[in-house]
């Protein structure tokens, strides 16, 4: 009897024993699977934002080079620039107390002279190209857009700002995200579109900005460059569209210095050029990999992220396309793996009681 007792109390530990198997088993199926899926929803997103950023960078470069290579353009900077030459040494002084020193509008609304009304040879040539200006960064998006003479002088600026007049090879600005587009658009004329990084820039009060430019061509003589200062709104909206993402889900810009190129969507202080993201998945997107971790994010939250490095003209980021990890699972629940556990040990339980019965009914009938 003790024998039997004893067998059937190890049958019953194995059916706990296959249940907990079972059930943990499940689990872990079913949670990878979530995983899994969560993961081919999350490239398709990255896949969506990588090709709406290709295209907005796209779009900028042929606005920029097309403008360059606009006939009134090209005759705003040979007549702009001639009559910056008719005051001499004195230019930028003159130019600068004339449309910002002495420009009525207030800070912030400088563009609004058109002419100075000196009767000069600059101020004619300003009002005549002023207006298309306005009108170009009007239509396009931009914040201000710049002529900038071969010696390096900025010779027109649309608003006006603390840069308007210096030079960008030895004046204040000569490191500034401008001054390096100025310098590449020069050595190389031909090249598609110059881009610079975001940056803190001085003049717009310190704000994040970014530039672009081509060279000027005339008779295939480079005559100086047309650049234009990008704000960082137009990005931020652009990897804000979370459309069928979720409520953690989020698509964002980080720069080879891990520093965030755009704003995030959950923290409401400046994140452009002030968080600073160190994981797997920036790590391997500055090598120039692109693919899928389970890392801790800028938050310390653990996200599904995937990634891939952005090139353009001359400019390395990294795209990320991520949600929150908890979130996932949210929707897989464990109660099916319980179910499945619990079948499974009532089945090894009513397995074993049925072999209990019958050893029983086997002993009483040698008894009889």
């Amino acid at each position: 009897m003790a024998k039997r007792l004893i067998a059937t109390v190890l049958l019953l530990a194995l059916g706990a024993s296959v249940a907990i198997g079972v059930g943990i088993w499940v689990e872990r199926y079913e949670r990878s699977s979530t995983l899994e899926v969560a993961f081919s929803r999350l490239h398709l997103f990255h896949d969506l934002r990588q090709t709406a950023l290709e295209d907005y960078l796209n779009s900028m470069a042929s606005d920029v080079r097309a403008a360059s290579e606009n006939p009134h353009v090209v005759e705003a900077m040979e007549k702009i620039n001639f009559a910056w030459r008719t005051y001499g040494p004195d230019a930028r002084k003159f130019l600068s107390r004339l449309y910002s020193e002495e420009n009525p509008a207030p800070p912030g609304q400088k563009h609004r002279l058109t002419d100075a009304g000196d009767g000069s040879y600059y101020s004619r040539y300003h009002r005549d190209f002023h207006v298309w200006a306005r009108r170009f960064l009007k239509h396009f998006g931009y914040y201000d857009a710049f002529l900038i003479n071969p010696r390096g002088d900025i010779v027109y600026s649309v608003t006006k700002e603390s840069d308007f007049t210096t030079s960008l090879k030895t004046g204040p600005y000569r490191k500034s995200p401008l001054g390096e587009v100025f310098r590449r658009a020069m050595a190389d004329p031909s090249a598609p579109i110059d881009f610079s990084d975001f940056a803190s820039y001085a003049p717009s009060g310190g704000d994040s900005a970014a530039f672009a430019g081509h060279a000027i061509l005339k008779d295939s003589n480079v005559i100086g460059v047309f650049a234009v200062q990008i704000a960082a709104e137009p990005l931020n909206d652009l990897m804000h569209f979370t459309a069928g993402m979720g409520a953690t889900g989020e698509t964002y810009l980080v720069g080879a210095d891990g520093l965030m190129r755009s704003q995030s969507r959950f923290i409401p202080t400046p994140t452009l050029l002030k968080t600073k993201v160190d994981n797997a998945s920036v790590r391997d997107g500055i090598a120039g990999n692109s693919g899928a971790h389970v890392v801790d994010d800028y938050r310390g939250v653990p996200v599904l992220s995937v990634y891939a490095p952005i090139n353009f003209g001359g400019q390395s980021w990294i795209l990320l396309a991520e949600i929150d990890q908890a979130e996932v699972l949210e929707r897989h629940s464990p109660w099916t793996a319980i179910l499945a556990g619990g079948i499974a040990g009532l089945l090894a339980m009513g397995f074993a009681l049925f072999l209990w019965y019958l050893t029983r009914r086997q002993a009483e009938s040698l008894e009889d």
